[in-house]
């Protein structure tokens, strides 16, 4: 058995968390005593609870104290969100706790299977129904795979900025827990000069992020050695470019510091392989090995292993992290279906030694921004609106294909459902109209023709970073913007840009950064205004139309 994350008290005075905006540093003494006093509050009669969390203390201590006395879990977002309600509505949870506060829910009785601990949604914040049931060796095996690939110990100190109800979130969370680390706990984004600021006043020795993240940390010149307490960062949630992966490799190793690149799914509570900092110069496209106590291997369609070196198939994984099984409603929370082993969906080639690296996928979803999409959700919510519809896409946009004459009403309508469904920015859903949807000989969508059609619409995506010119694969599609007011406009969606508004004041975060301000460069120069993001659009745009005149004169 591996220990629990929730054995608080050998860690004593060692500082556990760490909450700038809170102006809050507590021991792992402190902390068991927050733990003890909140699951005093809560039922002894074993139920389902629903926990708003962010990266608080407050958030901590109640998924420390609902875990400690042994009810399973699912963690949200936000609890007052029409996915939030969707969701309790569906599962009925017998109590749902915010961060201050706990409210008595369904008080039926639930059969709950003994060893589940944990459930997280498939895709991240959609809110989707269907849930990856986790038990505490799930859960405690994988923290324990990663202090020992990552070498943590008691002296690590994690700056967390990704948000805890999403797997890779919650694994930097545990990880650190088991093994006595502590959590700088922050709601930051990368574009914020606070994030940079804590993440070096706080001594943080490492951080993560998703493919996103670091394409903004390129465009920004990042240099971990400004950084002397830094230790590592991880990357996951999706494919990083390997030129990417190369950069940082080199740019961390050059002062002494690794970049470790790792690959997951929530059903293996969630990490399955890492690459090792040492081999990434080396095999940049690979997503390593797996994990100690875990096993990979490739599969025919037939299911029988393959053996020959370099042979592609679909990727496996056996271990103790593989989950439950799903849940799709309350009755599935008493059952065990604990795979034999875990298919991945993902196409891969076994590389020298114990190396693999992902050539395709097999399954119907897509990891835009580290967030999974089930296309085929996609598609049910879509045909509602437009029959005549097919739904594919990659891991940098959503592609939506409609039958028909192109309908600029229609085309914003369906970005809006996907936009609030599913939480993408609305510059990665691309719209594409087509006379007749193109099909395969045998009748069937031709997916990949959807994919290679140019859009129809002026819409902005982020694409795949190419070799030594990344910075200009990464912008706006199909067409670009006149004017300040139009490249905002198509950044960010919002009908509340005005000459006087600000990127912070409209709430603009690294998603939209990096497309942004390469677009800006294109009308404003190269040399950005460092304040640029708090800068008023019309300042801006006078910046513009003094650079078009001094062009034209």
């Amino acid at each position: 058995m591996y220990p629990s994350i929730t054995d608080l008290s050998k860690f004593s005075d060692n500082v556990a968390l760490i909450s700038p905006a809170e102006g809050l540093q507590i021991t792992y003494a402190d902390l068991l005593e927050r733990v003890r006093r909140k699951q005093a509050e809560l039922p002894s009669r074993r139920s389902l609870v629903f926990i708003q969390a962010k990266n608080s203390v407050e958030s901590i201590v109640n998924y420390l104290a609902v875990l400690a006395a042994g009810h399973p879990v699912h963690i949200l977002e936000d609890l007052d969100s029409d996915k939030g309600q969707a969701l309790v509505a569906h599962y009925r949870p017998n109590l749902m706790i915010s961060e201050d506060n706990i409210q008595n829910g369904d008080n039926t009785p639930i059969d709950l299977h003994p060893e589940l601990e944990i459930l997280l949604s498939t895709s991240g914040s959609t809110g989707t129904a269907k849930f990856v049931k986790l038990s505490q060796q799930n859960m405690a095996s994988n923290a324990h795979a990663i202090c020992e690939y990552l070498g943590l110990t008691s002296a690590d100190r994690a700056f967390c900025h990704l948000k805890p109800y999403y797997s890779f979130g919650l694994s930097i969370i545990n990880s650190h827990l088991m093994c006595g680390g502590s959590l700088v706990l922050s709601d930051h984004s990368m574009i914020d000069d606070a994030f940079w600021t804590d993440l070096q006043d706080t001594g943080a020795t490492s951080f993560s992020g998703v493919p996103y993240n670091f394409e903004t940390l390129l465009h920004r010149g990042f240099d971990p050695a400004r950084f002397p307490a830094l230790r590592y960062a991880t990357q996951a949630g999706g494919k990083l470019d390997a030129q990417m992966v190369r950069h940082f490799s080199e740019a961390f190793g050059a002062c002494g510091k690794e970049f470790v690149v790792m690959y997951g799914q929530t059903e293996a509570a969630p990490r399955i392989s890492w690459l090792p900092a040492n081999l990434a110069p080396k095999h940049p496209d690979s997503i390593g090995k797996a994990i100690p106590g875990g096993r990979l291997y490739l599969v025919d369609s037939e299911g029988n292993q393959i053996t020959d070196t370099h042979a592609e198939g679909e990727l496996a994984y056996e271990g103790p992290n593989v989950m439950m099984g799903y849940a799709e409603n309350r009755d599935a929370l008493a059952s065990d279906e604990t795979p034999a082993r875990l298919l991945t969906g993902d196409i891969a080639k076994r590389l020298d030694g114990d190396l693999f690296r992902i050539v395709g996928r097999s399954s119907r979803f897509i990891k835009p921004f580290g967030v999974r999409i089930g296309l085929d959700e996609v598609q049910s919510l879509i045909k509602e609106r437009h029959p005549l519809s097919a739904v594919t896409g990659t891991d940098q946009e959503l592609i939506l294909g409609l039958e028909g004459d192109h309908d600029l009403d229609l085309q914003e309508e369906l970005r809006g459902l996907c936009v609030t469904r599913f939480g993408l920015p609305a510059a990665v859903i691309t719209v594409k109209f087509f006379d007749k949807l193109p099909l395969l000989a045998n009748g069937k969508i031709d997916f990949r023709a959807i994919i290679e059609q140019p859009g129809t619409q002026p819409s902005v995506g982020f694409f795949t970073w190419l070799g030594a010119k990344i910075s200009e694969a990464l912008g706006f599609t199909d067409r670009q913007s006149e004017t300040v007011m139009e490249a905002f406009y198509n950044a960010l969606q919002t009908d509340r840009i005005s000459s006087d508004k600000s990127f912070e004041d409209l709430g603009g975060d690294s998603l939209s950064y990096v497309a942004l301000s390469l677009e800006l460069e294109r009308l404003l120069g190269d040399n950005l205004p460092e304040n640029w993001t708090s800068m008023p659009l019309g300042a801006l745009e006078d910046i513009r139309e003094t650079r078009a005149l001094s062009i034209n004169a």
